[in-house]
């Protein structure tokens, strides 16, 4: 719970509030007023002469466009809540309690684009994102309030936790919150505690930016041109002559009047002095100043519309650069942080054996063009990972009926192992001879069911002792327990449950009988009882995952044999 405290009022309470001033400046947690900080400009000096900040960096061009891509391309991705299965299947979770949160709703007043958006700017300006975490009616996460980086302070206490001190946007207030409270999200950073901010460390050549285009605004009030003197032949009477002088030639010579013809009187002469634009390479150095900006971001130079470099044939694998090398850690860094402080605290647990995990969806940022996504969808239709239904999907069309093939996947006939004997035409091996007995299933039928049976076999029963390994694992700490005490009862009947339901599925997936299912879960469950104690389960296990696979996928094949020597494939 948050650390609000009931303040004092009337003399009392600005008698604490100096009191707690006091303690803060004594612990190093705020300037004294006698600082210098308090008398200078704002933000961070540079050698240019310019405040650097994070407001007035925003100012550059550069600066903004490359927060404003990575904001918004990332608040435009959608955030999901998944479920990742032991055979490595994933499917959304959208009855997690966090799906709707991240999904569409934060807060209150901000959807799920807006939010990020901002938060991700926050940590792009400042190094640091911070939210509250509030309970409500969705749950121990009902809402994100975001926090100003600005107003928080980081602590450690001493069990090594965080504790956050925020200060009201609206008065002197302060509340503390602790670790749990807050999201917090810290981009590279030094200490572990805080990120460092990027427009601190680059205030030099940030200065250096806002210094020339305060320069080239100044160029160009000025008329656009160098300064200069006017030489007179004679005398002006008194300063105040030459002030005024000087005066009508400079309202004569800029704003509206620029470029109109100058008549000098009386022998008066102009001559410029300075250098020109092109002298000083200005523009290069500004266009050099804007690179650098996008290299700090490590946002492609396409995307803030520096297109010197640029052409139709590096564009696309610019694009794909920009999401692979500047939105992939963006990502992997909030994925990360919410896993941690949202999702693994809640606990929740799924009946499958599945886990959950939060996932920032940004397929379209990839997808090339029609004719190069279309070739891609051919070749996994060709190699049977990707099925109708599946481009669909990522083609956002409406799915196919089951009935009519939407579902399904299709395996090239030439396909073989690799190493496996030469085939013939009719799609037997080249030194077995086809098999002409009155069978009742034709020979190739019964070859082309035994060689498939060989070639997914293994695969299938990968997947199922991975699932079977998975749910013991998982029963046997939770029989060790909190007292480390080992608990055979509740995993023995835990076991139990697992295998009944396993015994079903393993019929299934690998085409075998039930008795023969059965007979492997019982000889595994068997074995189980036979090695009492943590450690010795614990290496059970451990043989189960080596020899279980194997075990499956003879049963399958010997299986699929038998069908097939009895005409009945399958």
């Amino acid at each position: 719970m948050s650390g609000q405290r009931a303040r004092p009022k009337g003399l009392r309470g600005i008698a604490w509030r100096i009191g707690t001033a006091i303690s803060a400046i004594a612990a190093g947690q705020a300037l004294p007023p006698w600082d210098d900080y308090w008398y200078q400009r704002p933000g961070f000096d540079s050698a240019a002469g310019m405040a650097v900040s994070p407001e007035t960096a925003m100012r550059l061009s550069a600066v903004y466009a490359c927060v404003r891509v990575r904001a918004e391309t990332f608040g435009a991705s959608t955030a999901i809540i998944g479920k990742r299965y032991p055979d490595s299947r994933e499917e959304l979770a959208t009855d997690h309690p966090l799906y709707d949160v991240l999904h569409s709703k934060p807060n209150q007043w901000q959807t799920a684009l807006e939010f990020f958006e901002m938060m991700q700017a926050h940590l792009d300006l400042r190094g640091n994102a911070f939210s509250r975490i509030v309970p409500g009616p969705r749950g121990a996460v009902d809402q994100l309030i975001p926090l100003h980086p600005d107003l928080v302070q980081v602590l450690r206490m001493p069990d090594g936790k965080l504790k956050y001190q925020v200060r009201s946007r609206f008065d002197a207030e302060v509340d503390y919150f602790m670790q749990e409270e807050i999201l917090h999200l810290r981009g590279l950073s030094s200490d572990g505690l805080v990120g460092l901010s990027p427009i601190a460390l680059q205030r030099e050549m940030l200065g250096r930016g806002l210094a020339m285009q305060d320069y080239g605004a100044r160029f160009f009030a000025n008329n656009s041109k160098p300064s200069g003197i006017l030489q007179h032949p004679g005398k002006f009477k008194d300063d105040a002559a030459r002030k005024k002088f000087a005066e009508s030639w400079q309202l004569a010579q800029t704003a509206e009047n620029a470029h109109r013809v100058a008549v000098l009187e009386e022998g008066l002469k102009y001559e410029a002095i300075g250098i020109s634009n092109a002298d000083s390479q200005f523009l290069e150095a500004m266009k050099l100043n804007r690179e650098e900006i996008a290299g700090i971001f490590r946002v492609p130079p396409h995307k803030i519309a520096i297109l010197e470099r640029s052409t139709n044939n590096n564009i696309e694998h610019q694009g794909i650069e920009f999401v692979t090398d500047c939105m992939h850690p963006i990502a992997a860094r909030w994925e990360a942080r919410i896993n941690c402080d949202l999702l693994e605290p809640l606990e929740i647990t799924s009946d499958d054996g599945a886990e959950y995990f939060v996932k920032f969806k940004m397929d379209s940022l990839l997808r090339g063009d029609l004719k190069s996504r279309y070739d891609a969808y051919a070749i996994g239709r060709s190699w049977s990972w990707l099925s109708p239904n599946d481009v669909c999907q990522l083609e956002n069309r409406n799915p196919i009926p089951p009935e009519k093939g939407g579902d399904d996947y299709h395996v090239p006939l030439n396909y073989k192992i690799a190493g496996a004997p030469n085939q013939s035409p009719d799609n037997t091996p080249a030194d077995e001879p086809p098999d002409n007995s009155d069978s009742a299933a034709p020979a190739d039928d019964s070859v082309g069911a035994q060689r498939a049976a060989k070639l997914f076999a293994p695969e299938a029963a990968q997947r199922m002792v991975r699932k079977e390994v998975n749910a013991l694992r998982k029963s046997l700490r939770r029989a060790a327990g909190a007292s480390g005490a080992f608990n055979e009862e509740l995993f023995h009947a835990e076991a139990a449950q697992f295998y009944d339901e396993h015994r079903v599925l393993i019929a299934d997936v690998m085409k075998v009988s039930g008795d023969k299912a059965a007979h492997y879960t019982g000889e595994n469950l068997r074995l189980l009882d036979d090695m009492p104690g943590q450690d010795a389960k614990a290496s059970a296990i451990d043989w189960i995952e080596d020899s279980g696979s194997d075990a499956l996928a003879k049963m399958s094949i010997e299986a699929v044999k038998v069908l097939v020597t009895k005409g009945n494939t399958r």
